[in-house]
């Protein structure tokens, strides 16, 4: 398999004491976060309200959640991403017009405030509640790779149960340390999930494998939505055959959470110099190129060569050291909760480096 002739996926040795107790602060760390069933109830009735609200306004629309209501790492503090699907609306005018008919029809919901966003590269109505608790989400229209993108997010959730925690972990420490923020030049939660499926993908043996590079290898028919082949490989039986094939007769990965939390900040605070971080195989689709001057460019699954990280040249440093930062203090046997609070870089990088043996 193609990434494994690349450099970064060798182990370090850990502490394994060390790995114990952040596996089960992190796994507290994520049950702590998850949706109960009363805040998936709230969720689910939010979604028939606003369906029952746009089927009045716009004949034959649908309602389709995106994002982490679909990829598995949405928590009760996480907006609802939705995909209003409506016949002809093809252009961004048009999609405007919709969303402008569909926020005269939300007005009238004493409980929610529409707050126009037309600017942003992706049209969308933010519908916000009047008090805090409630469901807010961000409606667009006709964004159905993002759909897409989001179930196959959400597949790969289901492989592996350390993917969902340790992206719930990741998404906390990101946000806190302020680089989770894509209007702002950092990361989007999108990009951060992608990093951690290439990563996992990269470990020896893998814990994951790539679900498109299955599809096409095995010859799946094609799947077009908006012009784009977005198949992927759903079938269990597949995904085994695929998992022992790329193990090469060793028994599955059996990594703690606390290991690969550390080595994940490893990869991308030291081992990642340049290169396009993908989950696929994409040489069948663009020939290979000179990639040493593309930093943290997170490719689309689906749309091949288009970043979804785009992060900005002014904050390739900062998330740099706040990689190396984290994997600095979890080595040294600090909490992840201290990876959430705020002191100096300086102060942090100044402390004695993990060795690499």
């Amino acid at each position: 398999w193609w990434r494994r002739q690349q450099e970064g996926s060798g182990r370090v040795r850990l502490d394994p004491d060390v790995a114990l107790r952040l596996s089960l602060e992190l796994e507290d760390k994520a049950t702590g976060i998850m949706p109960r069933e009363q805040h998936l109830a709230q969720k689910d009735e939010f979604l028939r309200r606003l369906q029952h609200h746009l089927s009045n306004i716009i004949e034959s629309s649908e309602v389709a959640p995106f994002g982490s209501v679909v990829n598995g790492f949405w928590t009760p503090h996480s907006d609802v991403d939705i995909c209003v699907r409506v016949p002809g609306a093809s252009t961004r005018n048009s999609q405007i017009q919709m969303l402008r008919k569909i926020a005269a029809e939300l007005s009238q919901v004493s409980s929610h405030h529409i707050e126009p966003r037309f600017g942003a590269q992706v049209p969308i109505l933010h519908w916000a509640p009047q008090r805090p608790g409630m469901v807010s989400c961000d409606i667009s229209i006709n964004n159905n790779l993002a759909v897409v993108n989001s179930r196959l997010i959400g597949d790969y959730v289901k492989l592996d149960d350390r993917v969902r925690t340790l992206g719930l972990c990741l998404k906390v420490w990101a946000s806190s340390r302020g680089i989770n923020d894509r209007s702002r030049g950092t990361l989007s939660s999108f990009a951060i999930a992608l990093m951690l499926i290439h990563f996992m993908q990269r470990r020896t043996p893998p814990v994951l494998p790539s679900l498109q590079d299955i599809a096409l290898t095995r010859g799946q028919k094609l799947e077009y939505v908006a012009g784009v082949d977005c198949r992927y490989c759903t079938d269990p039986e597949e995904v085994r055959k695929e998992m022992e094939y790329l193990r090469a007769g060793a028994p599955p990965n059996q990594e703690s959470l606390g290991e690969l939390l550390i080595q994940f900040f490893r990869h991308f605070g030291r081992d990642y110099r340049s290169g396009v971080i993908r989950i696929r195989d994409t040489r069948s689709l663009l020939p290979p190129s000179d990639e040493s001057s593309n930093y943290f460019v997170v490719d689309n699954p689906f749309e091949v060569g288009k970043d979804v990280a785009n992060v900005d040249s002014s904050q390739h440093d900062i998330i740099r050291k706040e990689f190396r930062r984290a994997w600095s203090l979890l080595s040294q046997g600090r909490s992840f909760q201290e990876l959430l609070s705020n002191p100096s870089l300086d102060e942090v990088h100044s402390r004695r480096r993990p060795t690499n043996s």
